[in-house]
């Protein structure tokens, strides 16, 4: 071993400890938020969840953003998930966030949370607040997705290269901490399946999904396994590898085709065992099928996804626990990463952008519906120090896209050519 390789093995070392420090900081701060030492006289937060039209991922990302303020405000969160008209036994699944304090009493009469940024502002003495979700759900709070802990931000910033996946996975997996039982059920489809590592996991929705983001084939994402495992062949030389693939998918035609096209990787999948009923909400069983894929995706060494579905989003955060940095553990075919609800996505140019006239933004384009957006391919003069808005549905490959608020338009510019902005906000620390 050289001076170099050395050199690269202690810093690699040492950025495992202090991720490693940072995720136990990060679920003590949260654990404790939670978890009063007196229930009767604790500050509480009662969500609500009406957003009726969610599927389970984004019912459990609506749940996050008051995961989010209760943590911030160290409020104890109450909530009731037997309210929710899908998805029955959900409630018995999973930890209650707290377990020193578990009130549902007088449950959604308490009075509505509104920001510091609100015209009028919830009193910070007040000792039960509510937070209702009924939607697509912006709280321009500072304990939003997107923002992350102050005292934490300059030490997680040397050592993960997506700061704000990693507060928001930490809150997703403190809030989505399963039952023993479900622990040891989900070990045994594991090893029924012979879930087995190196992996790769690909997620493809072809029935709830198909009119709401882009149809991407199967060559798509397989183009990306493909180079993963040369990669993996190259840095594991003599070793005997089989080319595992997970497949998560809702339609039985992509298992035939994935095993017609592609014979040399052996493809797994839960389909016939545990998941027939994924796409029945009012299934028992749909929420194992879907958290289970969900779990099976996280521990891949490497996925395929879409960040326009909810489920690919979580798979992203529920990675982001480890003691390395998971930020390019996961690629999206589609959006950019993002979470409804969080602060904005800020962007400063670092350096100029001048694109040919042919494909050069010119007129004001306003934002669209998504699949609209999807399809906007001129690119925006930049000029460094200029800042943007960042709207994840423009992204294309090695392209973003956003508002510049100098030219007061919208279009797509080089990821490389722009740098994330990330925003600290107060949570307590401890």
């Amino acid at each position: 071993m050289n001076d170099l390789e050395l050199l690269h093995n202690i810093t690699s070392i040492d950025d495992h400890k202090e991720l490693e420090e940072l995720n136990e900081i990060a679920q003590s701060m949260i654990h404790k938020s939670q978890n009063p030492k007196d229930c009767r006289v604790a500050r509480k937060l009662h969500c609500s969840v009406n957003h009726t039209s969610c599927g389970f991922g984004c019912l459990m990302h609506d749940y996050g953003l008051c995961t989010f303020v209760a943590v911030g405000k160290s409020r104890c969160m109450q909530y009731d998930m037997k309210q929710l008209t899908a998805y029955p036994g959900i409630s018995s699944m999973f930890k209650y966030t707290s377990n020193t304090c578990v009130n549902t009493s007088h449950f959604g009469e308490s009075i509505e949370w509104q920001s510091s940024f609100h015209k009028k502002p919830t009193l910070e003495k007040a000792e039960v607040i509510k937070m209702t979700i009924d939607g697509p759900y912006t709280s321009h709070s500072l304990f939003s997705p997107g923002t992350v802990p102050e005292k934490l931000l300059p030490r997680i910033e040397r050592v993960h290269g997506d700061p704000r996946a990693w507060w928001i996975g930490h809150v997703m997996n403190f809030f989505l901490r399963p039952q023993q039982w479900v622990e040891d059920e989900f070990t045994s489809v594991k090893r029924e399946i012979q879930f087995a590592h190196p992996i790769v996991g690909i997620h493809i929705r072809r029935r709830d999904k198909i009119s709401e983001a882009p149809y991407y084939d199967l060559e798509r994402y397989m183009d990306h396994v493909e180079s993963w495992y040369e990669r993996y062949v190259i840095k594991h030389p003599g070793q005997n590898v089989i080319r595992r693939v997970y497949l998560a998918t809702d339609a039985s035609e992509v298992v035939e085709e994935a095993k017609k096209r592609y014979p040399k990787y052996a493809f797994i999948t839960a389909l016939g065992k545990l998941f027939k009923e994924s796409q029945n909400r009012q299934s028992a069983s749909a929420v194992k099928c879907i958290w289970y894929d969900i779990l099976l995706l996280r521990d891949c060494d490497f996925a395929v996804v879409t960040f326009s579905s909810n489920v690919g989003r979580l798979v992203y955060e529920l990675k982001q626990n480890s003691t390395s940095d998971q930020t390019y553990s996961v690629l999206s075919l589609d959006d950019r990463y993002h979470y409804w609800g969080e602060i904005g996505q800020v962007q400063f140019a670092i350096a100029d952008h001048n694109p040919p006239s042919d494909i050069l933004c010119k007129n004001t384009l306003t934002r669209a519906p998504m699949q609209e957006m999807r399809k906007w391919t001129c690119e925006l003069e930049l000029k460094a120090g200029d800042e943007l808005v960042a709207l994840p549905t423009l992204h294309h490959v090695y392209l973003s896209g956003g508002y510049n608020r100098r030219t007061k338009l919208h279009g797509l510019y080089p990821a490389h050519k722009v740098k994330d902005v990330v925003t600290p906000a107060p949570y307590p620390f401890t």
